[in-house]
């Protein structure tokens, strides 16, 4: 599980629309000031923390030294976002941030950062539609749902069955070439898809048990959808370049 800590002012940037913070096994915890960054990094010990440089409360350049000297906090990457004044870059690189971004902030550069950091995979090479029937068991009582998503680390999956985060499920289904996947997993994320419908309900999984040949079976789904998906963005590019060079 990786623990990214965001500062509240910078949370609905860096969580946009399908932003790779929404996967399983990444957890957000977020910081209005710089007191409660240290406060809640030293109860969860985040594996990066994004802030401004301007936070409110404690100067930021003595936080990040408190952490920079404390062997159990030091181990995290962190990102400073500041005015674009050779000062305030200065701060950032002094905080010893491993990025400094300036405003107006660039999402893509931004998220780019964050996956570097974090050392996950893009999305587009991580998940990927399934949209097939799964059997499931929660606490002895049988359900049904449907998939979302697919990862050879998790899953999202839409369910009238009413689950909280944590709740641990049994669960099985069948990949479209046949193969019969069974695990236990995690609900680690509970998302309300625009209603109050049980049935608009998504869960976020994350597999904890997983045999060998299953998660196998899922990366090779994965890796052939995506290249599937490849080719036909290519294909549809170059049509259109020929297209464009049609007199």
């Amino acid at each position: 599980m990786k623990k990214v800590l965001i500062a509240s002012s910078l949370e609905r940037l860096c969580r946009g629309e399908r932003s790779f913070l929404d996967r399983t096994g990444i957890r957000i915890l977020t910081a209005a000031t710089t007191d409660e960054i240290l406060r809640v990094h030293k109860l969860e010990k985040a594996d990066l923390i994004a802030t401004t440089l301007d936070l409110p409360g404690t100067g930021i350049e003595e936080i990040f030294d408190i952490i920079r000297k404390d062997r159990e906090l030091k181990n995290v990457s962190t990102i400073i976002v500041c005015e674009d004044t050779v000062i305030h870059q200065s701060r950032g690189v002094r905080c010893g941030a491993n990025t400094v971004l300036s405003f107006p902030i660039d999402t893509a550069k931004l998220h780019a950062g964050m996956q570097r950091l974090l050392n996950v995979a893009p999305r587009q090479a991580y998940r990927v539609a399934l949209n097939v029937a799964v059997e499931g068991h929660f606490k002895s009582k049988p359900f049904l749902c449907r998939t979302e998503n697919i990862s050879a680390s998790g899953m999202l999956i839409r369910a009238e069955q009413i689950f909280s985060q944590d709740d641990r499920i049994a669960f099985s289904f069948y990949l479209p070439d046949g193969t019969r996947v069974s695990a236990q997993g995690t609900i680690l994320r509970v998302i309300k898809a625009g209603t109050a419908s049980s049935s608009d309900v998504l869960y976020g999984i994350q597999f904890a048990t997983l045999a060998p040949a299953d998660k196998s079976a899922i990366e090779a789904f994965v890796r052939k959808e995506t290249d599937f998906k490849r080719s036909l963005d290519s294909s549809s590019k170059t049509s259109v370049n020929k297209s464009s060079n049609t007199p």
